[in-house]
């Protein structure tokens, strides 16, 4: 967005009653989280990153079929935080 724009926004928001203002704030909040949580991974999912990557050192690999298995869920668990 351009410097202008932005600030002609911010200079609208101002206008506004002080809760409509916490509103706007409630909401910008509320989205810059849940799209950083989307970034990072969870504990268990950096848990279960660096098992795959020792049993791929140890020559143990996974099945097309269980690959993708684990991708599914790991893709559900993204959405279920996203939501």
């Amino acid at each position: 967005m351009a410097q202008e724009t932005l600030k002609s926004l911010i200079a609208v928001i101002m206008t506004l009653p002080l809760q409509e203002q916490e509103q706007v704030i409630y909401e910008l909040q509320d989205n810059i989280s849940r799209n950083t949580a989307k970034l990072q991974p969870t504990e268990e999912q950096k848990t279960r990153l660096r098992q795959a990557y020792r049993d791929s050192q140890e020559g143990r690999v996974y099945s097309q079929e269980a690959a993708h298995r684990m991708i599914d869920e790991f893709a559900q668990e993204q959405y279920a935080v996203a939501v």
